[in-house]
Formats: C-alpha cells, structure tokens, sequence
C-alpha cells in the first residue's frame, strides 16, 4: 500500500517537473521570438535614420545650393547696377561742356544733358513772356531740346541692351559656382526670361541741383530738397517752353543697392511716367539659373543704380557781354540835324557849320563831349558815370550768370566791374573797348569748377569763346539814366550876321540801358548795351527831347 502511494506521488512529481519544462521550454522560445523581433525593429530603424540623415543631408545640399544660385544672382545684379554707369557715348559739340571728362554721357551724367536743355528752354519761355524772342530764339531752343532728346534715346538704347546687362550679369555671377549641388556648378543667366529695367524712386532727388536765382522769370522746376539744397525731381515730368523733361532719380548719399521685387515691379519701365519720351531707368532685374542634378534651380534679384556724384544745372560753356557806347545827337530849332558817336575822353566837336536860321544868320554849333568818363579808372566808374538806379539792368545780368556759376551774386558782379581796369589813353594809341565779356574758366575736366573772369573784345578770351555768336533775342529797354542839363557835356555856338551874336542853347546827358537776352544755345546769353547820349539843342525852338 505504501508503495503505491508512493508510486502515484512519483507520478505526479514527474508529470510537473515535465510540464515545468514544457514552460521553460516555450518561456526560452518567447524569449528568441521577442529578442528576433527587437533585433529586426533596430535593423529597420536603423535603415530609416539612414534614410532621415541622407534625406536630410540632400535637403540641406539644396537648401544650401538655393542659397549659393541666390546669392550668385544678387552679385550679378548688383555688379549691373554698380557699373552700368560705365556705358557711355559721346557727346554732340553742342553739348560737349556737359560730357564728362572723355567728352562722353552716362548714366552718372545724363541729367546734365537734360539740364542744359532745360535751361536753354526756360530761357526761351522767359524771353517769349516778355516779348523779347524771335524765331531765332525757338530755332535754339528746338535744337538744344532735339540734341538732348537724341543723345537720351541712343544711351536709353545702350543701357536697356540685353547683351551689355549680360555682360555685366555673368561677370560676377558666372564667376561663382553652386558647388553644394555639383561641383562645377555655374550659374548662368536665364535663357527664357531677359533683363528688366524700371524707374524707381519716382518723385525723389535726381542729382542735379539748382538754386532759385538760376530760373529765369516765373519759370519752376518741380524739386526735392535734399540737405538744404534743391534737386530736380526725378521721373516727374515738367516743362519749359511746352516741352516735356523727366529727369532720372538718384536719391542723394546711398549706393547702389539690392531693391524688393515687387517694388521694382510697380515702377518697372511698362508703368509709364507721364513724358513723352523714355528716360534712362535707374534699376535693373535679372533672373539667374542653374542646371543640377537634382534638377533646375532659378533666382531673380533686382538692384537699383546711383553714380553717387551730383552736378549744379549750368551752360558752362557760355558767356554775357556789356557794351558801352555814345552818341551825339545835334538839334537846330527843334529838328535832328546830325548824329555823331564819341569816346571815353575829352573830345571837341565841331558839327553845326554854316547852318541857316530862321531867324537870319548862319548857326556854327559846337560841343563839349567825353567828359562823363573823365573821372573813371575801371568799368564800374564808366558805368557809374552817369546817375541813375541800374539795379535792374545788374539784376538781368546776374541772372544769366548764375545759369553758369549758381553762386555768383550781384557783390560778385560789383567786384568784378572793380577789376576791370579802364585805360582812356591805351599806349599803342587805340581806343579803349567799348565790349566787355563775363564768362567762366574751368580747371576740372568735366567744367564743375567756374571761375567767372571778364575780359574785353580786345583781350585773351578762352578758345571755346565765339566772340562773334550774337545773343538770340530781342533788345529791350530796362531803365533810363537820370538826365543832367549842360553837365558834364556842354555845348556853345555863335551866329554870323543874324541879329544876335548867338542863339539858345543847352545839352541832356543820359543814357538807355538796353537788355538783348540769349538762351545760351549759341554760349551768348545776353548783352547789357548802355547807350549813352547827349542831345545838344541850338535855336530859340530848342526843346527837351521826348
């Protein structure tokens, strides 16, 4: 009985000790299952990562090579907006006072152009509102503005060229490779799209300067201040003598810069500026591109230009002229008998001989002449010689002068009739000059400099100084002298057999100041004529002349 008892419980003993195994057995195959399953989920995500990293990597390639291709472009436009002012072609004789020292324009000096036209014009339209132009005067200004407009369109022409924006496109992009998407990788410019050009900054400084005293009568240019000076506006259409003018904008003190699209875009040359004619653009866009393995990658950039030099607006190579001239006219019995011309010293003469009046007798008339300049030692005594207010007459004259030199003034103009030293008695025994010629001298190449010298017909004058150019317009009167009766000229005569030894007799000493203005397009931009007069009256009919 023990036995079986014990049998059975060996029985039992077994049959756990092999269903034990039984579950080791399937807890150490689990086991294998999990550590396969692990290891296969680490393999794949191993691969993944792998995949993540260089995914990445090329992400970070062509992000990179993006970045090259973008700055590529930039330096290539940017090298375009830098050095477009390089383009240039030469200037017409007429206007080779405002080329630049290779007797050339460019962009840099182009608006010097259109201001010498410009001034030329308001001259015009001055001269026309005070009755004073003639078709001389419109044919000037026609030519100058025709010029201008000619040389304009033929650098519009150079500047918007596809092939010189290229050039200067590839110069500094093509230089640079995009080696983050290949190496060896150029960026090229864009076969499908072309250079664009725009005019942007509309309504800010160009770089030409001016000052009030410059314009002629009521003439006034649309302008922007900028540091206490006044600028033409640039690409804000304006005229003078029903002509159109649109300078180009370069704002002062910046450079040449990388702009925003869509801001090029909304001044880009199809958005018209209101002139009749196209003006030079002042910034420029470019798309650049290059072909990668991983495909084709495009950038644009758009930058604008500015020469960073400005000008004052002048005819530099023009000049204004003062005459100086007298005349004698003899009155018997109220009637004009003769006229004469004297000269700037003493001098008698002798021109009523032998004349019938009506009274009985024969007139012999005799004058006193010259005598108003016996004091005078520089041409401000001459024109002083004489009394009255010539403000006026000054004020005319400065005027045209500052069209050359916008700094000279009325002191200026005093200091330099100061200095004109007047000689009566020349020792080669000529007559001093009766014209005297204010006019500039130039030390820069590109004529910025004016000094203002005055010299007379007889004198050295600069080569380029056609003394025989005529202003182009008409002669006005500006003021008369105040008169002066028997002094400093005087007159006397006698009568032979006539009932009295002699007759009445008096002189007038006074003088026209005539203003003859010229636009400057031939350089003459006006004469100051003072016509000096002495009327000399004999006869009891003897009466101030009208």
């Amino acid at each position: 009985m023990n036995n079986f008892l014990h049998s059975i419980k060996q029985n039992k003993l077994s049959r756990r000790k092999q269903q034990n195994q039984r579950r080791q057995r399937k807890q150490q195959k689990g086991i294998r299952q999990t550590r396969g399953a692990a290891l296969g989920l680490v393999i794949v995500s191993a691969f993944l990562l792998i995949a993540c990293i260089f995914g990445l990597f090329q992400l970070s390639m062509l992000m990179g090579g993006s970045r090259q291709v973008r700055n590529a472009v930039d330096a290539g436009v940017l090298n375009i907006s830098k050095r477009i002012v390089e383009v240039k072609i030469p200037v017409t004789d007429k206007f080779k006072d405002v080329g630049d020292s290779t007797g050339s324009v460019s962009l840099s000096n182009v608006n010097r152009i259109w201001g010498k036209a410009y001034l030329i014009n308001a001259n015009a339209e001055a001269m026309k509102a005070d009755g004073q132009a003639n078709s001389d005067t419109q044919a000037g200004a026609d030519g100058a503005y025709a010029l201008a407009r000619t040389l304009n369109d033929d650098l519009f022409n150079q500047v918007s060229s596809d092939n010189v924006l290229n050039m200067y496109f590839q110069q500094l992009a093509h230089q640079r490779e995009a080696r983050m998407l290949g190496e060896g990788t150029k960026v090229e410019r864009s076969k499908v799209e072309t250079c664009s050009i725009a005019m942007v900054d509309r309504g800010a400084e160009s770089n030409l300067s001016f000052s009030g005293g410059q314009m002629p009568g009521s003439v006034s240019p649309k302008s922007r201040k900028f540091g206490g000076k006044s600028f033409f506006s640039g690409y804000v259409p304006m005229k003078a003598n029903e002509k159109d003018f649109c300078f180009t904008s370069f704002r002062q003190g910046e450079m040449p810069h990388l702009i925003d699209d869509a801001y090029f875009e909304s001044n880009s040359a199809v958005k018209p500026t209101g002139s009749s004619y196209s003006p030079l653009p002042n910034a420029f866009k470019r798309y650049g591109e290059v072909e990668a393995p991983a495909g084709k990658l495009t950038a644009v950039a758009c930058a604008v230009a500015n020469p960073q030099r400005s000008y004052n607006v002048a005819i530099p190579y023009s000049f204004v002229t003062i005459q100086i001239g007298n005349t004698a006219k003899w009155y018997v019995e109220g009637k004009k008998i003769k006229e004469t011309t004297y000269g700037f010293k003493t001098e008698e003469q002798k021109e009523i001989k032998d004349f019938p009046l009506s009274t009985g007798g024969k007139l012999y008339g005799n004058a006193s002449l010259g005598n108003e300049y016996s004091a005078a030692s520089t041409l401000l005594d001459v024109i002083n010689a004489v009394p009255g207010n010539h403000n006026s007459a000054f004020k005319k004259l400065v005027q045209r002068v500052q069209e050359i030199d916008p700094a000279f003034s009325m002191e200026k103009l005093m200091k330099l009739l100061e200095s004109q030293v007047f000689t009566k008695n020349n020792a080669d025994g000529s007559l001093p000059p009766s014209k005297y010629f204010i006019y500039p001298t130039y030390n820069s190449p590109d004529k910025t400099d004016p000094t203002i010298k005055i010299g007379s017909s007889k004198g050295d004058l600069p080569s380029w100084l056609n003394p025989d150019n005529p202003p182009d317009g008409l002669e006005k009167l500006v003021m008369q002298e105040d008169k002066m009766r028997d002094k400093p000229n005087f007159c006397w005569c006698y009568v032979v057999g006539g009932s009295s030894p002699t007759v009445k007799h008096y002189t007038d000493v006074y003088g026209n100041i005539m203003w003859q203005p010229g636009t400057g397009y031939g350089q003459h931009l006006g004469e100051l004529r003072f016509a000096r007069l002495t009327e000399i009256y004999f006869g009891e009919q003897a009466q101030a002349s009208p």
